[in-house]
Parts: structure tokens; C-alpha cells; sequence
């Protein structure tokens, strides 16, 4: 994954004229057959070449499109997603195998659209990951699928004594202590890890002597962050370390997901807080009402984007119902609500699996969760229907 001053690298390249092609793929294993993420782009590569009116804009992009498809039939696809951002009159190129899907998304505009990534920023959690055992400790940070190292320290102490009478018992105090002082000082360092670089969750790993007393000497803040207490080995390698972590992750978003879907369908109505269906989220959007944008994975569809007043619409609208003005044709209408919404200083969030088809069934693949109480998405989606 990128990290956030790569991606604020790439929001700040000046084309100075030239169009930047942005792409993203889906390339996870479970849903790709024949290679269908080159499918996937051959179809991106067509429906925009449709859009071009201009000659030299058509010409430039067709050149950016081939760059990218002959670099693709030549690599061997890594992970779940793949970010390409390609423009040659500067010599811009840069490809990234990400280890989290990405929605299919084609863009060529003036600058990169990191928008995709800022959107995994954004919805993935980090997550801490301490393994201790009563002289050791290793912490881990994971996030978007990858994992890092970032600690592992070992403190001396005493070992217990195997002779019997009041010498053991002496001697089994002064063990106890150090293995105390041992895991106050891991909480310590777990204390400074998170200073430094702020962590969602937290996972402790070890024997449960070891994991249930360190629990017990963590900071409030973080002992709040605990989303899990697992038997591990300090020997685990750092693949085991991320699986279980992936595991414990996905169990954890499904339970969000279907939380945050639970709010959505309590809330929605009449002056409610919050919306379900596209024509009331993008109206809400409008208002500039969204705090959340839920959405789901496998939503997609076009429609029209007001230049003058930024009015989204679904389909092909010719003139904006608030101001009059043309509108202009919006491929991927889900993809530039969910950049709209963080524009706004709001959230998104993607469903996936079974809250996913839910909000497919209910609300075609979006809602929203309002700042507060508005009758106005559904009282603009209602004028817009007329």
C-alpha cells in the first residue's frame, strides 16, 4: 500500500497540460476466470474511448491505454488490486500491486486520482499486534493487508528456582516481579507505538499468563483498542501473524457492516437520519448532509455532474434540475459520489458479502447516514422524478 505522502505526491503532479491516466483493478484471486481483470480493463479502455469529441484528447489517450494494457500482459498480478497511474509527456509512471480489492475504475483527468486510495486510507483500520511471553515481545502493525515489524525486545528475567523451602518461595517472588516488570514495560513501549503511529485496534498474542496480566497493565486508551486475546508463539512468522490478523479483521468488518447497515435501515425516513436508494444519497450529497457514504462493493452505473452547482444524477441528464446548467456525462457515478463525500469532509464506507446484497435489495447499492435531520434528499429526489 502506499503510504499517505506517496499518495500526497501523486494528488500534488502537475501534468502542465497533459492528461494523467489513472487505473485501478479488482485482481483478487476468488473472482477472477481468464484472467478477466485484462477483461476487466479492455472494457474500462472502451467505454472511455466512446466518450472523447476531441481528436488530440482521444489520441493522447489511446497512447497512455496501450502503455499500460502491454505493461499489464507482461507482469504476473500480485495481491488483490493493482493502481496504475501512467502519463509519458512527463514521464509519469507508477504501478503498485495492492494487497486489498479496489473497484474497477478508469480515470484520465489533468492530475491522479488518488481518490481510490484516499477511500482505503480512510475505511481500512490499523491494527497493533503484540506477542509477548513472559521475557520477549514483538509488535507488529498491519494495515491494508500488509504488515510490518516495528518492535522485538527481550528484558533479563530470573529464572524460576527448583530447590523446595523458603529459598523457592524468595525466589519465586523476585521471578514474578521481573516478569511483571517485564510486561509493564511491554505496555510501555505499546504506549509510545501508538504515539507514534496511531493504531484502531489492538491484538495481544502469547500464553494467557502472560496476555491476561499485560491486559491488565495497559493504558485506558489502549486496553479500549483490544479486539482480541489469542494463543501465539513468539516464533510465528510474520505471515501467520498477518493471516490471523486478516481473520480477526474480516470477522470484525462484517460485524460493522452489518451494524452500520442495521442504522441505515432504522434511521431512513421521512426527515430521518439518514437515506437509502441513489436519487436521495445524491441529493443529500448536494446538500452537503452525508457524514457516512455507505456503498456497495459491486455498485456501479453512469450518470451526469453538474459543473456549476455539483448536482449528481443518475443517468444521462442533459440539463441540472437545480441551476439549468448542461451537464456532463459521469462514468462511474458511485466512484465520484464516494470522492464527492470525502471532499465534504465525510466518510465512506464499502459493504461487502452479505450486507453488501442487502443494500443492493434496498437501497441499489447506496445510503447514506446525514449530519442531522433533513427532509430535503427525499423532497429533491421526489422533484427530480416529476
Amino acid at each position: 500500500m502506499l503510504s499517505e505522502e506517496q499518495i500526497d505526491e501523486l494528488a500534488a503532479f502537475d501534468g502542465q497540460g497533459a492528461r494523467v491516466l489513472s487505473v485501478y483493478l479488482d485482481l483478487d484471486p476468488a473472482t477472477q476466470v481468464r484472467r478477466s481483470y485484462k477483461i476487466a480493463l479492455e472494457d474500462l479502455v472502451k467505454t472511455a474511448r466512446a466518450r472523447f469529441d476531441d481528436a488530440s484528447a482521444r489520441a493522447a489517450f489511446e497512447t497512455e491505454a496501450a502503455r499500460v494494457q502491454t505493461w499489464l500482459h507482461s507482469e504476473k498480478p500480485r495481491g488483490k488490486g493493482l493502481a496504475v497511474f501512467s502519463c509519458a509527456p512527463r514521464n509519469l509512471w507508477r504501478a503498485d500491486f495492492l494487497a486489498v480489492r479496489v473497484m474497477n475504475h478508469l480515470a484520465f483527468e489533468p492530475t491522479p486520482d488518488v481518490a481510490p486510495l484516499l477511500r482505503i486510507v480512510d475505511e481500512y483500520e490499523r491494527y497493533a499486534v503484540a506477542v509477548v511471553d513472559k521475557e520477549q515481545a514483538r509488535f507488529f502493525t498491519v494495515f491494508a493487508g500488509e504488515i510490518e515489524e516495528s518492535e522485538h525486545f527481550k528484558d533479563w528475567v530470573i529464572g524460576k528456582h527448583d530447590q523446595g523451602g523458603w529459598s523457592q518461595a524468595r525466589y519465586q517472588r523476585h521471578h514474578e516481579a521481573h516478569v511483571y516488570w517485564h510486561l509493564e514495560r511491554v505496555a510501555q513501549r505499546l504506549a509510545a507505538l501508538h504515539r507514534r503511529r496511531r493504531f484502531d485496534r489492538l491484538i495481544l498474542a502469547g500464553p494467557e499468563e502472560a496476555t491476561s496480566e499485560l491486559q491488565r497493565l495497559l493504558p485506558r486508551a489502549l486496553a479500549r483498542r483490544v479486539v482480541a486475546v489469542i494463543p501465539a508463539s513468539l516464533a510465528a512468522t510474520d505471515r501467520e501473524i498477518l493471516d490471523t490478523t486478516l481473520d480477526i479483521e474480516r470477522r470484525a468488518e462484517r460485524e460493522t457492516e452489518e451494524r452500520l447497515l442495521g442504522q441505515l435501515l432504522d434511521l431512513a425516513g421521512p426527515a430521518g437520519r439518514a437515506v437509502l436508494g441513489v436519487r436521495p444519497t445524491l441529493a443529500a450529497l448536494w446538500a452537503d448532509l452525508v457524514q457516512t457514504l455507505v456503498v456497495a462493493f459491486s455498485a456501479s452505473g453512469d450518470g451526469s455532474d453538474c459543473p456549476n452547482c455539483g448536482r449528481l444524477e443518475p443517468g444521462s441528464v442533459e440539463r441540472c434540475p437545480a441551476c439549468g446548467t448542461e451537464m456532463r456525462g459521469v462514468h462511474d457515478l458511485f466512484h465520484r459520489a464516494m470522492q464527492r463525500a470525502l471532499e465534504q469532509s465525510g466518510s465512506v464506507e464499502i459493504m461487502h458479502g452479505a450486507a453488501e446484497k442487502r443494500l443492493l435489495e434496498v437501497g441499489g447499492g447506496l445510503g447514506a447516514l446525514l449530519r442531522y435531520p433533513s427532509p430535503v434528499p427525499q423532497q429533491v429526489a421526489r422533484e427530480t422524478l416529476r
